[in-house]
C-alpha cells in the first residue's frame, strides 16, 4: 500500500499558494493602481492619481484612497478629487468578463482642489474660449444725452426717410425719361392735323355721281377708325401716366412722415427713458450666468466619454475581407437571458463636498451601455442647513438607452442662497450687491447638440449700492438711488441653441426701475432732444422733397400734351360725312 500522502505534491502545493498570496498581498494592489491610473490618464489626457487601491477577496471588493484627477485646462488644480471610494463586486459576473458593482460609495468627492505638482503630460493649447475672452470692463448702456448734430453725423447714412427721398428722386428721373420716348412713339398733333387736313379734303371734293360720294364716305370712315385707334393708345398712356403720377405724389407724401419714425429709432438708441436702459439686465447678469452655463456644458463634455460609448457606423464601400489569422479568433457576443453591460454600478452613494458644506446623493445605473441595460443613469442630490445656504437639491437623467437620440436633463434648485458683496456686472462694476437672498431655479435639457434651459431667480433682502462712476450727474444719482431703494428683484434667462454657440435672453424687474427712475430726471431734457432731431431730419427731407415735387411738377406737361392731344383727336371725330357730294343738306345717307 503506497503512502496516503506525497509530501512532494504537498510541498509543491504549499509554494505554489504561497507564491499566489505573496503576489497578492505584495503587488496585486500596485498593479491595480497603476491600471487605474494609466487607463485614466489616458481618457483624461491629464494626470490621475491614487494613493491607494485596496483589492479584497472575502468578499471580493475594491477601495481606492485619495482619487485625484487634474483639470487638463489647469494643470495645477484637480477637476476632481475624491477621499475614498469603496465597491462590491460580483464575483459570478466578474468570471464573465463583466464587472458589476451592485453598491459602491463616493466619499469626500470635490472640485477644483488646488495640487502641489503639476498634473500636465503633455503641452495643451489654451482653450479657445480663455485665449477670446478678455476683460473689457463695465459699460451701462448710454445714459449721455448726446448733441443732435453728433448724432446725425453718426447716422445719416441710416436715416430712412433720407435713403427713401433718394431713391424716390432717382425713380422719378427715370420714369419721366421712360414716358417721354412711350409718348414720342404716339400719334403726335402732327399726325392728327393731317388726318384733319384729309377729312376735310374729301368733304369738300366730289367724285362724280353717287359711286364718287360712296367713295369719299368709305374713305372718310377708314380715317375715324385711324383716329379712333389712335386716341385709344393716347387714352390708354394717359391713364397709367396720371396713375403712376399719382403713386408717386403719394410716395412723396409717405416720405414726408418718414422723419417722425427716424426720430422715434434714434430716440430708442440714444435716449436714456426709452429703450437705452433695456439691456441693464444683460450687462449686469449675463456675463456671470453665460459662465456658468459655460462650465456646465464643459463638465458635460468631460463626463461624455464614460456616459456612453460611440455608435459603431458601417461604412456601406467595399470592405476587403480578411480571414482572422489562426489561433487570433474574434470576439462574439452571444444573446444573453438578462443583458448586462461590460461594466455596471447599480448604486452609488455618493457624499459631495462644496463651499457650502456636503450634501449626499445616489447615482443608480451608471455605465457605457445604457443601451445593453435599458435603463438611463439617474441622479439625485440633497443637501440643508448648509453654509450660506438653506437647502440644494439637484436631480436629473443621462439617457442614452438610444444612442442615436441622447437626452440629458438637470434640474438645480437653491433655497436662500446668502449673496453678500457681488459685484453685479463684474469686479470693475460700479454696481454692488451688499447682501440678498437668492432661490434659483435651472432647468436644462441637452437633445443631442441641442441646448435649451431655463434659470428662474429671485432675490430678497436686497441692499445695493452704486458708486459714484456710475453716472455723471443727475442721471447717475437718479440711477443710485433707485438702486438703493430696490428691496427685492427677479431675473430670468432662456439660454437656446447648441453647446458650441448659445443664445442667453436675460430680462428682470431692474429694467422697469432703472428706466422710471432716469426717465423722470431726463424727461425734459430728451424732449428738447427729440424736437432738434425731429428739425433737422424735417429740414434736410423737405429740401429733398422740394427737389422730387419740382420734378413731378414736369410730368402735368406730359399730361397736358396727351390731353391737347385728345382734344384734337375729338375734334376730328367729330367732322360728319353728310356734306361729302358738294351741297350741305343734300343726300343724305344711312350713316
Amino acid at each position: 500500500m503506497g503512502k496516503w500522502i506525497r509530501w512532494q505534491g504537498v510541498v509543491a502545493f504549499v509554494v505554489v499558494v504561497g507564491l499566489v498570496v505573496a503576489v497578492w498581498l505584495l503587488l496585486v494592489d500596485t498593479w491595480v493602481k497603476r491600471a487605474i491610473e494609466q487607463a485614466g490618464t489616458a481618457a483624461v489626457g491629464a494626470k490621475v492619481e491614487l494613493d491607494a487601491a485596496d483589492l479584497s477577496l472575502m468578499p471580493l471588493g475594491l477601495v481606492l484612497a485619495r482619487l485625484q484627477v487634474t483639470d487638463p485646462d489647469e494643470p495645477m488644480t484637480n477637476a476632481v478629487e475624491i477621499a475614498r471610494i469603496a465597491g462590491t463586486l460580483d464575483p459570478l459576473q466578474l468570471l464573465r468578463r463583466k464587472v458589476i458593482i451592485e453598491e459602491m460609495t463616493v466619499d469626500g468627492l470635490r472640485f477644483k482642489t488646488p495640487r502641489r505638482t503639476s498634473g500636465a503630460v503633455s503641452e495643451r493649447p489654451r482653450r479657445e474660449a480663455d485665449e477670446e475672452r478678455e476683460d473689457g470692463g463695465f459699460s451701462l448702456p448710454s445714459v449721455q444725452l448726446n448733441d443732435p448734430k453728433e448724432i446725425l453725423a453718426k447716422e445719416l447714412d441710416a436715416l430712412q426717410s433720407l435713403r427713401l427721398a433718394d431713391s424716390l428722386r432717382a425713380e422719378v428721373d427715370t420714369e419721366k425719361e421712360k414716358w417721354r420716348q412711350q409718348i414720342a412713339a404716339l400719334p403726335d398733333k402732327a399726325k392728327l392735323n393731317d388726318y384733319k387736313q384729309r377729312i376735310e379734303a374729301l368733304r369738300s371734293a366730289g367724285k362724280g355721281g353717287l359711286g364718287g360720294v360712296l367713295g369719299g364716305v368709305q374713305e372718310v370712315k377708314k380715317l375715324h377708325e385711324e383716329v379712333r385707334q389712335d386716341l385709344d393708345r393716347i387714352t390708354r398712356v394717359k391713364t397709367e401716366l396720371e396713375r403712376t403720377v399719382t403713386s408717386l405724389r403719394e410716395r412723396a407724401d409717405d416720405v414726408a412722415r418718414m422723419p417722425q419714425e427716424d426720430v422715434k429709432r434714434l430716440m430708442e438708441k440714444y435716449s436714456v427713458s426709452g429703450q437705452g436702459l433695456a439691456n441693464i439686465t444683460r450687462v449686469l447678469f449675463r456675463g456671470p450666468l453665460a459662465d456658468y452655463v459655460q462650465t456646465a456644458v464643459r463638465w458635460h463634455r468631460r463626463l461624455e466619454p464614460f456616459l456612453s460609448r460611440p455608435v459603431e457606423r458601417k461604412e456601406k464601400a467595399e470592405v476587403e475581407v480578411v480571414k482572422p489569422l489562426r489561433g487570433k479568433g474574434v470576439d462574439v457576443r452571444f444573446p444573453e437571458r438578462t443583458p448586462l453591460p461590460e461594466w455596471l454600478i447599480r448604486k452609488s452613494r455618493v457624499s459631495l463636498e462644496i463651499s457650502a458644506g456636503a450634501i449626499s446623493g445616489e447615482v443608480k445605473n451608471l455605465t457605457a451601455e445604457q443601451h445593453v441595460l435599458g435603463a438611463p443613469t439617474t441622479f439625485a442630490f440633497a443637501g440643508e442647513k448648509l453654509k450660506g445656504l438653506d437647502a440644494i437639491t439637484l436631480d436629473g437623467m443621462i439617457n442614452r438607452v438610444d444612442r442615436a437620440n441622447p437626452r440629458d436633463s438637470a434640474n438645480l434648485r437653491l433655497a436662500g442662497y446668502r449673496l453678500d458683496d457681488m459685484r453685479l456686472g463684474g469686479e470693475k462694476a460700479p454696481i454692488a450687491l451688499k447682501q440678498g437672498l437668492a432661490d434659483l431655479d435651472v432647468r436644462a435639457v441637452l437633445s443631442g447638440p441641442s441646448l435649451d434651459a431655463t434659470i428662474g431667480s429671485k432675490v430678497r433682502g436686497v441692499k445695493i449700492e452704486a458708486d459714484a462712476q456710475l453716472a455723471p450727474g443727475p442721471i447717475g444719482e437718479a440711477m443710485a438711488g433707485a438702486l438703493a431703494d430696490v428691496k427685492a428683484f427677479q431675473v430670468k434667462a432662456d439660454v437656446t441653441g447648441t453647446q458650441d454657440r448659445f443664445d442667453m435672453r436675460v430680462e428682470s424687474d431692474l429694467d422697469d426701475v432703472l428706466k422710471d427712475a432716469v426717465g423722470k430726471q431726463a424727461k425734459a431734457q430728451v424732449a428738447q432732444l427729440e424736437g432738434q432731431l425731429r428739425a433737422a431730419i424735417d429740414e434736410r427731407v423737405k429740401t429733398k422733397l422740394e427737389e422730387v415735387r419740382g420734378q413731378l411738377g414736369g410730368y402735368d406737361a406730359l399730361v397736358q400734351d396727351l390731353a391737347g392731344r385728345l382734344n384734337l383727336g375729338q375734334d376730328i371725330l367729330k367732322l360728319g360725312v353728310g356734306g361729302i357730294g358738294g351741297k350741305a343738306g343734300g343726300f343724305k345717307l344711312p350713316f
